[in-house]
């Protein structure tokens, strides 16, 4: 069940993160200008977008899942961890695999290091498993277990139909997005 929770990690990001950080826009991405909602229309759309989101799904939590003020107040740090560390770690996957395929486009690719980026590799499910399972423990200890399991029901349709609108706009999703939980607690992919 663990592996078919996931959900957009920057979804996820979004729904929890205070309004001035979406005010920034794309201040927070590496390598990207800060630029202000002010200056761009696609970014204001973007920003409203985001915010109804977060509060469609916010109502959802609190309505589907029936969490307190005080829970939902404790699960957003929560939730902000673990998007924090499942972004990192995608990061981290990223990098690797571009430094695999580097090596491999070399005309006499070095086998050590190729070892070296195949076995890295492979630690990254079981990271995730990790974050997987802090993650529910932390939640657990805000959340009763039908309340959680409300919570994981709630996170999965609501993948299913980010995976359709994504699936919809033929579009893959950037760096970062599969391998994350995302929404509090939400699971990561690869």
């Amino acid at each position: 069940m663990r592996a078919t929770r996931p959900i957009l990690p920057l979804l996820a990001a979004v729904l929890f993160l205070p309004a001035p950080a979406l005010a920034q826009g794309g201040a927070g991405r590496a390598g990207a200008a800060p630029e202000t909602t002010q200056a761009n229309p696609a970014l204001q759309r973007r920003a409203r977008i985001q915010r109804e989101i977060r509060m469609a799904f916010t109502r959802a939590v609190r309505n589907q899942v029936g969490l307190s003020d005080d829970q939902m107040r404790r699960l957003a740090p929560i939730n902000q961890k673990y998007v924090r560390q499942r972004q990192g770690l995608a990061r981290e996957e990223q990098a690797t695999r571009q430094l695999l395929r580097a090596e491999l486009m070399k005309p006499q690719p070095d086998q050590d290091t190729v070892a070296r980026y195949l076995a890295q590799l492979q630690t990254f499910p079981r990271q995730r498993l990790d974050l997987n399972d802090a993650e529910d423990r932390e939640l657990g200890s805000i959340m009763t277990p039908v309340q959680l399991a409300r919570f994981r029901a709630l996170q999965e349709r609501v993948q299913r139909q980010l995976n359709m609108m994504r699936g919809a706009r033929g579009g893959r999703g950037g760096p970062g997005e599969n391998p994350g939980r995302g929404f509090p607690g939400a699971d990561r992919m690869r």
